[in-house]
This record gives structure tokens, C-alpha cells and sequence, in this order.
């Protein structure tokens, strides 16, 4: 499923979906006094704090948000959230970036499918903008709507959010009741199962470049590495699981359960008899242009399943076979 770029005018309003929520009020947390060109004491820095557990963090122009004391004008009494200049300095000017991580590994990225946030209850004339970016950086959709009484109110809702930004024009509005929807874990691709031993000694083994993301057109790469020199295979993947099935008398083991789904044929190039070819396909590519492919339209959160195959005329049934990749689609 493919997601047009939204380009969202003030008198739209996006529902989110019904799915459990996160809101932060920050009004926790240690906050600073509301003085725009101060110094952000340590206390009141915003950055990984969440991460552990909700899976967001925030940073800005330095690598965190201020939080800070706005008394009573505030949709949640008393604090809110600041940009920071690259000095450490409280500006509302600066971006507030908010990203999405894996709470059990931070390191790994996540996305969510919901996002908002309310600006401060004093508007003073100007605009918030509030952007949200994929796992591979593409703008998925913004909205920008003018500062209001009750604070203005900017939302999306789009499958695949990895990163917000949240910018102004007036330099004035302190944002408030950061709001998401439960976080999707993106898990690098796990390898498993054996691959075979070919006449001449080489072990194709599986790796992948880039993140796999439903309805990307690119991005996703599976490549075969140490394959023997000039043969002729290919990729092929599933949906129903892995598995270690001996294949023939030989070595190798067919990792990937049926259906299957057999990629573009190649040659491994290479030099003939030694282990220096490649396989190599992207596979968001292949899904997205070759019609009836096996489990598209892909929505996120599939587990795929995927294997080299080639030939290799000396072994049992004349092929052989590299080990098994799985991956989870991410939204």
C-alpha cells in the first residue's frame, strides 16, 4: 500500500485511529523559568529519558528539548516544552524533533501511526507546523495552523511515522500534551538455518542493506554474498515461516516454508570456482512493481522469510542453498 505526501490544510481535522495512546505533560519532570536566551540547567533537559519506555525521544538545534515552568496558561498546568539553540539555550524558534525507537533496544527505530501535540493558551499571532518524516527520511505529511485561544492543535495521522518536527513562526509558543500512538519496533533482519557447502568450498551467506518498509518503492536490498563465481539464481521468499529441511543428500537446507515466491533470475558474476559472487535484489523494489507478488499489498508487521538459490551441477540435485533471512515489515 502506497501513502501519498499530505499537504494538509487548516480546515482538515485527522481522527486517530483506536488504538492505545501515550500523552506527556511533562509536568513531572524539573522545569526552568520561562526565559527565552537562558541556559537550559541539566535538570531540565529533555532528551532519552522516555525511550525505555514509550519509545520517543526529543532533541533540537543540541541534542535535547527544555522543559519549562509556563504557570497557568497551559493545556496541562504548569509546564511545556522548548526548542534549544546549538548552545544549550532555551529559543522557541529552534525545532523540537521527536523520534521513535524500539523501548527494549532503543538503538533499533520504530514508527507509530499517530501523532499530536498543543501548543501553549497565550497565542500571540503566527504559525506551528507539524511534520512527520518515514524510517528512510521521506515527508509523509505536514500540517501548519495558526497559533489559537485553547492552543493550537496540530495532528497526523499516517501509517509509518519515524520522526516529527515541530516548528513556528513567532518564536512564542511553548507545545504541550505530546501525544502517540503505542510504537512499532522495526528489528534489524535475523539470519538462521544452514547454508550449504558447494563443490568448491563457498558458503553463500544472507545480509540486507537498508530498512524494509510496507509500501516502499526501494530502499530494501537482500544480498547473496560468496556464492560461487558465474551461476545462474536467485532469491525467494515466504510468508509462512522458517524451517530447516534437508535438501537432497547434501548440505544445504531449505530454510523457507511454502508458498514461495521466486525473484529475478541472475548470474552471480564472479570468477568460476572461486567464492566471489553476489546475489543481490532489492526486494521493496521487486514487491512494488511485480504484479500478484506473494503477500502484497504488504501493510506492516508481516514476518518474511527469504533465501538464496543456485546452481551447483557437482552436488546432490544440482543446486545448492545460502542460510535464511527473516525480517519484519515495519508500517
Amino acid at each position: 500500500m502506497h501513502y501519498q505526501l499530505l499537504s494538509v490544510a487548516a480546515s482538515l481535522t485527522f481522527l486517530p485511529p483506536a488504538m492505545a495512546q501515550n500523552v506527556l505533560t511533562f509536568d513531572s519532570l524539573p522545569a526552568m523559568s520561562n526565559s527565552p536566551g537562558a541556559t537550559v540547567p541539566s535538570a531540565s533537559r529533555l532528551s532519552t529519558l522516555y525511550e525505555s519506555t514509550l519509545g520517543v525521544n526529543f532533541s533540537s538545534l543540541s541534542t535535547f528539548v527544555a522543559v519549562v515552568n509556563h504557570g497557568a496558561l497551559t493545556p496541562s498546568v504548569p509546564h511545556i516544552i522548548g526548542g534549544t539553540s546549538s548552545t544549550g539555550t532555551l529559543n522557541y524558534f529552534a525545532p523540537i524533533f521527536a523520534r521513535f525507537v524500539d523501548p527494549a533496544a532503543p538503538s533499533n527505530p520504530a514508527t507509530t501511526n499517530f501523532v499530536s501535540v498543543r501548543g501553549d493558551l497565550n497565542p500571540i499571532p503566527g504559525n506551528a507546523t507539524l511534520r512527520a518524516y518515514a524510517l528512510d527520511g521521506t515527508l509523509l505529511g505536514s500540517i501548519t495552523l495558526p497559533d489559537a485561544t485553547g492552543g493550537v492543535y496540530l495532528s497526523l495521522a499516517i501509517p509509518g511515522i519515524h520522526r516529527v518536527e515541530i516548528t513556528q513562526s513567532s518564536g512564542t509558543i511553548g507545545m504541550d500534551n505530546f501525544t502517540f500512538n503505542n510504537v512499532v519496533p522495526c528489528t534489524p533482519p535475523q539470519s538462521y538455518c544452514t547454508a550449504g557447502t558447494t563443490t568448491n568450498g563457498c558458503v553463500a551467506l544472507l545480509d540486507a542493506l537498508g530498512v524494509a518498509r510496507a509500501g516502499a518503492s526501494s530502499g530494501f536490498t537482500v544480498r547473496a554474498q560468496g556464492v560461487e563465481g558465474q551461476k545462474q539464481g536467485l532469491l525467494f521468499y515466504g510468508l509462512n515461516g522458517g524451517q530447516s529441511v534437508v535438501w537432497g543428500t547434501g548440505t544445504s537446507f531449505l530454510c523457507v516454508k511454502s508458498p514461495t515466491q521466486r525473484m529475478t533470475t541472475q548470474n552471480s558474476g564472479g570468477t568460476t570456482g572461486l567464492c566471489d559472487g553476489t546475489f543481490a535484489t532489492d526486494w521493496s523494489a521487486y514487491v512494488s512493481t511485480t504484479s500478484g507478488s506473494l503477500g502484497t499489498p504488504f501493510l506492516g508487521g508481516e514476518v518474511v522469510s527469504i533465501q538464496a538459490w543456485f546452481r551447483d551441477p557437482s552436488a546432490p540435485l544440482g543446486t545448492n542453498l545460502s542460510n535464511g533471512l527473516r525480517f519484519v515489515l515495519c508500517p
